[in-house]
């Protein structure tokens, strides 16, 4: 499959943009958070924006429809309880298409969010990131903001399993 661009990402904003008549805010996570600023390289079909995208957008049921046929991209949205606490005072602005406002979730939100997951393209996503991001930071982060997720049922065990895989070494406590 071909790979997402960060262009192509840009593309499908700036046509999406074309349809919005008053200022819509979309705060973005997932791999089109990564992808953008260029610490990730693979296909995704999914634009993840946090908690739901805006009634505005969602209910252009056949431009997204069109859009998703021309750029193999989608509109979806993820919940925010799965994001690091603090993540909404980290989020990075884009450039403006239009009237339509794009933030990216900060990569080391990405990267923590996605260490709570046992998908396989959550974790070679993290074997990609590992190398550009910093350690020290990550493991701040983890035990600053992630108590809540290392409380929750289940979700600790996957975030030990994708942190020995990734480090070979205990999840630091």
């Amino acid at each position: 499959m071909e790979t997402t661009r960060p262009e192509q990402v840009k593309q499908f904003f700036r046509e999406l943009a074309q349809h919005v008549q008053h200022p819509v805010h979309l705060a973005v996570g997932g791999a089109v958070a990564l992808i953008l600023p260029g610490l990730l390289s693979r296909r995704t079909e999914d634009i993840d924006v946090v908690n739901e995208v805006p009634s505005e957008l969602r209910s252009q049921h056949q431009l997204l429809a069109t859009l998703a046929v021309r750029y193999g991209l989608e509109l979806t949205h993820f919940q925010s309880h799965y994001r690091p606490q603090g993540w909404q005072q980290r989020l990075h602005s884009q450039e403006p298409f239009g009237q339509l406002h794009v933030s990216l979730v900060d990569a080391y939100d990405v990267f923590l969010g996605k260490l709570f997951f046992a998908r396989m393209k959550d974790r070679d996503d993290l074997r990609m990131l590992v190398p550009q991001l910093d350690k020290g930071t990550i493991i701040r982060r983890l035990r600053d903001t992630t108590q809540e997720l290392l409380a929750a049922p289940g979700l600790r065990e996957k975030a030990e399993q994708n942190w020995y895989i990734i480090y070979g070494e205990s999840l630091p406590s």
